[in-house]
């Protein structure tokens, strides 16, 4: 079953960007879960509603600064 789109298109490709990493993403009432495929398990969530222009700039620093965003899938 597919998951439903965010409604921001930068966000959606924030999102899609994960996916084809191997991240798994789910949808909640509020946000979007990523989760990593890795077994380090990091996670970040996605909200539905930026809380500002510079949201999605600051959600790909945080990613490739807190989690293995970067590195190759241990699969």
């Amino acid at each position: 079953m597919s998951r439903p789109k965010h409604q921001v298109k930068e966000l959606e490709a924030v999102l899609r960007e994960g996916e084809s990493k191997g991240w798994r993403v789910e949808k909640g009432k509020k946000y979007f879960k990523m989760l990593c495929p890795n077994t380090c398990k990091c996670r970040k969530t996605v909200h539905l509603t930026p809380s500002g222009t510079q949201y999605e700039e600051n959600l790909r620093h945080k990613l490739s600064r807190d989690t293995c965003w970067n590195e190759e899938a241990d699969r």
